[in-house]
């Protein structure tokens, strides 16, 4: 595996550092990164021992499911099996949304491994409009999984900057890039649409009313 000397640990998105993160990623590093809201621990969605160190560095249990992030908004079909009466909805939404802070959780394809799950039928999937970590993804050639970038319980309600994620977990990751989020406010907006009605999980910036209006004549399929 590649490795970077403690004192270059925090590092800009240089196209050099941001190589050396792909790298590190692919060979089964942990990396953290930006996101369209926190900043992330990054590492390889079929890399069992890259995920299960990601959940040490967070001192929890391996026992939540991870989002996985792909390049392209419409990667999503490459992972998912969602019934042909669903998926014109589920690209209404993901075309409003993507690249941006909103993730969509749908029926998982066998492409999906079971530690990224937990062994459950569905796969959070996720797209940034943040550039850095899009180059990242790009430099990796695969989508990545990623997580808040923070001790286990020590940052809700809050969003995991970088003066937090250094004194939390700097030390624990391969590298830290530089990167910011893209004016994001709040948490990322979840919505799960592997089983009609759709629900929201989580609202951020994006709200109910606009994946209503997203969904046009389909908003029947969203949960009031």
């Amino acid at each position: 595996m590649t490795t970077i000397p403690a004192e270059a640990n925090v590092v800009a998105p240089t196209e050099r550092n941001l190589q050396i993160a792909g790298e590190l990623v692919r060979n089964g590093g942990v990396v953290v990164a930006p996101s369209d809201t926190n900043l992330a621990l990054t590492m390889d969605p079929w890399n069992s021992a890259a995920v299960e160190r990601a959940f040490a560095i967070k001192r929890r249990p391996p026992t939540s499911p991870l989002t996985l992030f792909v390049r392209h908004p419409q990667e999503w079909q490459e992972y998912t099996q969602v019934p042909e009466a669903l998926r014109e909805a589920v690209r209404r939404l993901t075309d409003a949304f993507w690249p941006g802070p909103f993730n969509i959780v749908l029926p998982r394809n066998t492409r999906i491994p079971d530690h990224l799950v937990c062994g459950g039928p569905t796969v959070a999937i996720g797209c940034l409009s943040n550039p850095t970590v899009q180059r990242l993804i790009e430099t990796t050639g695969r989508p990545v999984a990623m997580t808040s970038a923070n001790l286990s319980g020590q940052a809700d309600g809050v969003l995991v900057d970088l003066d937090l994620a250094v004194e939390q977990i700097g030390q624990s990751v391969d590298m830290v890039v530089k990167g910011g989020h893209q004016g994001t406010t709040a948490s990322s907006t979840i919505v799960t649409a592997a089983t009609v009605p759709f629900r929201v999980l989580r609202l951020g910036d994006i709200t109910a009313d606009q994946i209503r209006a997203a969904l046009g004549d389909l908003a029947h399929l969203l949960e009031d």
